[in-house]
Order: C-alpha cells, then sequence, then structure tokens
C-alpha cells in the first residue's frame, strides 16, 4: 500500500522509496550491508546462548551496541 506521502532517495539515476524515517536514513547513507551483517553477529551470539551467564555477557554487548547506535544516532539528529 502506498502512502500519500512517501519518503525517496535519490542516488544518482536511481530514485528509492523508503518505509520510513529509519528506511530513509539507511538508504541514504547506505547502511543496509552493515545493518545485515549486525544482525547476523546477533543471531550467532544468540545462538551461543546455552545458559544463563552466558546470556547475561551477550546482552551486555547489545546493550553496549544499542547505547553507541543511539549516540550516534542523536548527533545525526543535533546536525
Amino acid at each position: 500500500m502506498k502512502t500519500k506521502n512517501p519518503l525517496y532517495v535519490v542516488k544518482g539515476k536511481t530514485v528509492l522509496e523508503a518505509r520510513g524515517v529509519v528506511d530513509l536514513i539507511l538508504k541514504k547513507f547506505n547502511l543496509e550491508p552493515a545493518v545485515e551483517i549486525l544482525m547476523k553477529i546477533a543471531t550467532f551470539l544468540l545462538s551461543q546462548v546455552k545458559d544463563y551467564p552466558t546470556f547475561l555477557a551477550i546482552k551486555k554487548i547489545v546493550d553496549d551496541m544499542m547505547e553507541l547506535a543511539t549516540k550516534i544516532g542523536n548527533k545525526f539528529h543535533k546536525a
């Protein structure tokens, strides 16, 4: 379903429609490959959880990554 006011990203002669602001940012800065890699890393880490201490260690890694992503996002937002 098309939205009334879709967002677009122009890359050379290619025009891509974005589904939202986050999708727009991912496409504009060509971050889709990085997100795919992060998803693969997260999937691998989650597959390694066998006990509670491992879960806590992986949770800390994910929390640290999310904190860093939030800081980076806030810098883009302020700019």
